[in-house]
């Protein structure tokens, strides 16, 4: 259960050590996938991190499904293996096609990218409303419920932001997609957290 605050953690370093490396690299306006992108500066260096990330990702979803078919209902499963193709769809999908070189060519590489990144963006939203759901049908969970509920809501309305900054060309691509990656991210976490150190201590817990 820790791995999922530890690979958010992985996270967040190989965007902001890539942020650091890289002086000509603007988060406002660039998206996050082009720091690992083919011939983007120190993209080797940022994999490793993103690789941690990954593998770290794919234990604590396994240790999530693993605590729903014990404990939970058929909601919170469902959730669970979504948030797995979500996990394993991004890890497999973004290491095959990373951005080329040049991203405004809509070359197969790049356009397997972006449809790797529709697929992760819907399994997300749909594993999210199904967890949240699925922790509100529980008296003990009603407040992660809540939270995750928020969370659900949040990612679906910055998710949506991403194609409307495209298509208006206010060329904020890097912000809209930050607010869904940092909340996914802040959801992730708070999540491993909860069962690394909360919910070993309820004896009501189911």
């Amino acid at each position: 259960m820790p791995l999922g605050m530890v690979g958010v953690l992985f996270y967040f370093a190989h965007i902001t050590i890539g942020q650091i490396l890289w002086n000509e690299y603007n988060p406002i306006t660039t998206d996050i996938s082009s720091l690992t992108a083919d011939g983007a500066p120190n993209a080797d260096l940022l994999k490793v991190f993103t690789l941690i990330y990954g593998i770290c990702m794919f234990l604590f979803v396994a240790a999530l499904i693993e605590k729903a078919f014990i404990s939970y209902s058929r909601l919170l499963r469902s959730g669970f293996i979504i948030l797995m193709i979500m996990q394993i769809t991004s890890m497999i999908g973004y290491g095959l096609f990373p951005l080329s070189g040049d991203k405004t060519e809509m070359n197969f590489q790049n356009m397997m990218h972006i449809i790797v990144t529709v697929v992760v963006v819907f399994t997300t939203i749909a594993a999210s409303f199904l967890i949240a759901f699925g922790y509100l049908k529980q008296e003990k969970t009603k407040e992660l419920g809540k939270f995750a509920l928020v969370m659900a809501i949040l990612i679906t309305v910055f998710g949506v932001s991403n194609p409307i900054s495209m298509n208006l060309e206010l060329n904020i691509l890097g912000l809209t997609e930050r607010f869904v990656i940092y909340t996914i991210q802040t959801f992730i976490f708070i999540l491993s957290d909860y069962y690394t150190f909360l919910a070993g201590k309820d004896r009501n817990f189911r």
